[in-house]
């Protein structure tokens, strides 16, 4: 594994972290499924190898995460 991939790697994980922690504040009957969700897009991805479209993913991943805590702001 190259050093991009590696960093690239690093990425991911702690994006997949954050939106595993961002599920936490979310209602309780809402959690479960917002966990297979986060969890079905992980792994539908989880052979990807293009560099530039593994950008992308955590580009659109991290916009989602911030949609999502917006919307989990106003029910806390």
């Amino acid at each position: 594994m190259d050093l991009k991939r590696f960093i690239l790697r690093g990425q991911v994980l702690s994006l997949y972290r954050e939106a595993l922690r961002t599920v936490r504040v979310a209602p309780a009957h809402l959690r479960d499924e917002l966990r297979r969700q986060v969890r079905g897009e992980f792994v539908a991805n989880e052979s990807q190898a293009d560099q530039v479209q593994i950008r992308y993913l955590l580009s659109e991943g991290k916009r989602k995460i911030k949609e999502l805590d917006e919307m989990l702001c106003g029910v806390r």
